[in-house]
């Protein structure tokens, strides 16, 4: 292992590739800012979480390509590096082929966790404790590179604009839903359940409310198959936008709800960094859930029962009656905070 050398100037971030962990980032990158505050940073970033950073202008973003052509995306980023000087680099990610396109590329002082056989190529690699949480996982290696400086965690944060949003019922309970598709399996929450909730809410909420079903393009059957079953129950309240949305969008639209429903990640982590209040359905899913869910006091996480068998059965232990029942709470209490 080498010693890294300072001052750095320009500093490149290898960033994970689901826009969820990407917010899980947040943190680290405000350690990064607080010890290097003069310091250039550039994202290395993919296309869809791109958008939820190029707001703001805090960072250079180089989009990863390689989503689309692996071997022409490999080698348009290394070109784009080649055109900076980087004289410190972390890699948020775990792959082998990040660390070898960063060293080809130039970047000096390459920080990154001991995967992959990639030690020979790290400035200094990290044991990776996988009983961390995810966001301090990735705190935890950017303050390496801070010398170790930070203590305390900052928050997850987000820029978004409430004015931007695309909720039209600014006098009503705005709730969200995101169930996913179902090729999502033990991720995707039916449709008649969730259908089921809506209608327990419009039975029990007294104040005027409108439900908004949010969603990536894959998932917009899913959505309007859940605004149909409730319209044959008479409900007007329900519109669907899933697919309908760019990212920017759906964050500033997540930031203005009043409560969000969700068993997919990404809006969660974009809910946390809103400080949105939110349900969120924990099935079982890529990692364990203590690694990934937000550590925001906004949150509450109602668990599967596992009372099934099969994997993909398991998020059916999750009642509409038991989310009807928490939501209806958190909304009374939401409006007895505001009006104190």
């Amino acid at each position: 292992m080498k010693n890294i050398i300072k001052p750095f100037s320009h500093i490149v971030v290898f960033m994970p590739r689901f826009l969820g962990d990407c917010i899980n980032c947040t943190p680290a990158l405000k350690l990064l800012e607080s010890s290097y505050p003069k310091a250039k940073i550039t994202l290395v970033i993919r296309s869809i979480p791109a958008q939820a950073f190029n707001r703001d202008g805090k960072f250079k973003l180089i989009i990863d390509e390689r989503p689309k052509n692996k071997v022409q995306g490999i080698i348009n980023l290394i070109k784009s590096l080649k055109n900076e000087s980087f004289d410190a680099g972390i890699l948020m990610t775990n792959t082998l082929i990040d660390a070898v396109i960063a060293r080809i590329s130039g970047v000096k002082n390459l920080i990154g966790y001991n995967k992959e056989m990639r030690k020979p190529l790290l400035t200094k690699a990290l044991h990776l404790d996988i009983r961390r949480h995810y966001i301090n996982r990735y705190a935890y290696i950017t303050n390496a590179l801070c010398e170790n400086s930070h203590k305390n965690l900052p928050e997850v944060d987000l820029f978004y604009d409430t004015t931007q949003s695309v909720l039209a019922d600014i006098n009503k309970t705005k709730i969200g839903f995101c169930i996913v598709n179902k090729a999502k399996l033990s991720r995707h929450y039916p449709v008649r359940h969730a259908a089921e909730v809506i209608n327990l809410l419009n039975q029990q909420l007294q104040k005027p409310t409108s439900f908004y079903m949010l969603g990536a393009p894959d998932e917009t059957v899913e959505a309007e198959q859940v605004v149909s079953l409730c319209q044959e129950k008479g409900a007007v309240n329900i519109h669907s936008l899933a697919g309908k949305t760019t990212i920017a969008q759906l964050i500033d639209t997540i930031a203005d709800l009043d409560l969000l429903i969700t068993v997919d990640s990404g809006p969660l982590h974009v809910a946390a960094a809103t400080k949105t209040t939110t349900i969120a359905l924990q099935s079982k899913g890529t990692s364990p859930f203590s690694n990934v869910c937000p550590k925001g006091k906004q949150v509450t996480v109602i668990n599967n029962a596992g009372n099934y068998i099969n994997d993909d059965d398991q998020i059916l232990d999750i009642s509409p009656k038991l989310i009807a029942k928490i939501a209806i709470e958190l909304i009374k209490n939401k409006n007895s905070f505001s009006t104190t």
